[in-house]
């Protein structure tokens, strides 16, 4: 059976008609040809292209101005508008109605409650307003608050309801805020889901309490969580703080022996159920929101991974490149106090585009052939270029998070390709400079830049015939400081102080590599 085209606009439709019938379809043209047409054919020809054309322009009138892109892989693509008021009103809403819930409904209780709701959501945007305004941008974001908010509270009411209060695992959503979302903000969730566990139950210190020092704790063990089975770890540490803790209340005379002994195994039983929705909502918020946590960088360093393997095994020079490359990234990004899980594991991956023509980059070339001898600048320098494009195309065939993207696709920035650049000029000196540069974009955060520098210095220093500590030096100022010239780092926070200190470190770290010695007299 023939395909037939589906024509979305009047424009596509009009050209169609063109080129089918040889004749322009505008209807002012067409209204003044069908009066002079004398030949029934011409008339029934021109009458086809009239209705082909008014049946489009139904159609696009039809048609959003804004269509929505949905992207099949990920839940809440980015093209999905949500506007901010309505999932935070839904949110305070269905809290409301929730703690009205636990509560016998008086104008008393709902009133309180309005207050005690009103009075937290004002804060809360106070709050994020000053502290952490980036998160009003991404939709994603306040429609993952929304959801932690409303799961918690759900789960906290059920359990209230069915068993106790002191088993209401506070400390896992407290913690999994920290996780998805960052420290600080996992610290203010902490301390309203506290404040909302001592409301439900008729405004209790001891639960309020109890559930504000196992945030606490579990906040504090945020830093050593790198596999999921720390959790388990954690989950003991949060056991150990509830037993003191109630305890204490117990020796101060707040409990009888017989509450006593129950609220002990109810704490204990907080600290379980704390491990279970950090094991079952975590992996289920990572893909849904697409967060890139620790444990996450942790699974994707691994050398089994597929695609480091196929690294290792198809381009060893960019392979070995790579980790060299993480080792310097990772100790910058510890001085200024950046992730240095995710600059590691970034540089890791930031060369995978090399592996469709890895013959073409030098660190491959072992043989002393340089295919690009053979090759116009031109074609050279497209190779070059392409290599960040198919390391993002990679990277998302193997379903890399997208921070690891995002450093893959910025890691060259614009900058030129100087050697292509130069021997172009020498065969014609009219070359456009623009095609000889990385399409980028720019980095656009600390680590991306980071990964950047120490790319290039690497490469740099590594191709010194006699790598001195004042060459390397030399070679690390002379490429941190062309980059900002070129303004490479227009578009991320860096700072000139971050950059003296990334200096430092890069310089340090490279060496430290090449154990450089001091020679000493005889």
């Amino acid at each position: 059976m023939p395909e037939y085209p589906v024509f979305t606009d009047s424009l596509k439709l009009n050209n169609f008609a063109v080129s089918l019938f040889g004749v322009t379809a505008k209807k002012r043209k067409l209204q003044k040809n069908k009066k002079t047409m004398n030949n029934p054919l011409e008339k029934i020809r021109f009458w086809i292209i009239d209705i082909l054309i008014k049946s489009a322009r139904k159609l696009e009138a039809k048609r959003p101005k804004n269509p929505v892109v949905r992207n099949p892989k990920s839940l809440f693509s980015k093209e999905i508008k949500i506007p901010v008021f309505i999932s935070s009103g839904f949110t305070i809403i269905a809290i409301y109605c929730m703690f009205v819930m636990g509560f016998a409904v008086n104008c008393k209780t709902m009133l309180a409650t309005s207050i005690f709701i009103t009075g937290s959501a004002v804060f809360f945007i106070i709050y994020v307003k000053n502290r952490e305004k980036i998160i009003l941008k991404d939709r994603d974001t306040v429609v993952l608050i929304c959801l932690l908010f409303i799961i918690a509270v759900l789960i906290f009411q059920i359990l209230i309801e069915y068993i106790s209060p002191f088993v209401s695992p506070v400390s896992a959503f407290a913690l999994m805020s920290a996780m998805l979302l960052s420290p600080r903000f996992g610290t203010m969730h902490a301390v309203f889901l506290s404040l909302f566990m001592g409301f439900l139950n008729f405004m209790r210190f001891d639960i309020f309490f109890l559930m504000l020092c196992g945030s606490i704790i579990a906040l504090a063990d945020l830093h050593n969580i790198r596999r999921r089975s720390d959790f388990i770890s954690t989950g003991i540490k949060i056991a150990v703080v509830n037993t003191a803790i109630i305890s204490m209340f117990y020796f101060f005379g707040s409990y009888n022996i017989l509450e006593f002994e129950r609220n002990i195994f109810y704490g204990l039983l907080n600290s379980a159920f704390a491990v279970i929705i950090l094991l079952v909502f975590m992996p289920l918020f990572e893909k849904l929101f697409s967060r890139t946590t620790n444990m996450k960088l942790i699974e994707l360093s691994d050398f089994d991974n597929p695609l480091l393997k196929r690294l290792m095994l198809e381009a060893p020079g960019t392979y070995h490149h790579s980790v060299m490359t993480a080792d310097i990234a990772e100790q910058a990004a510890n001085v200024i106090n950046d992730n240095s899980l995710l600059a590691r594991v970034g540089a890791y991956y930031h060369d995978i585009g090399k592996l469709k023509n890895p013959q073409y980059f030098i660190e491959n070339q072992t043989s002393g052939y340089n295919p690009h001898d053979e090759l116009t600048p031109a074609m050279s320098n497209l190779i070059l270029v392409s290599h960040v494009k198919d390391g993002v195309t990679l990277a998302k065939k193997y379903n890399v998070d997208n921070e690891i993207i995002n450093i893959i696709g910025q890691h060259h920035g614009t900058t030129l390709i100087h050697t292509f650049y130069h021997r172009a000029l020498e065969e014609s000196p009219d070359i456009d400079i623009e095609n000889f540069k990385y399409p980028g974009p720019k980095p656009a955060t600390k680590i991306a830049a980071i990964v950047m520098i120490s790319d290039s210095s690497e490469a740099a220093c590594r191709s010194i015939e006699e790598p001195t500590a004042a060459r390397i030096k030399d070679t690390v100022e002379k490429i941190i400081n062309n980059k900002f010239i070129d303004g490479q780092f227009s578009n991320c926070p860096i700072t000139l102080k971050d950059l003296e200190t990334i200096r430092d470190s890069i310089i340090s770290t490279i060496i430290g590599i090449y154990h450089i010695r001091i020679e000493y007299k005889e």
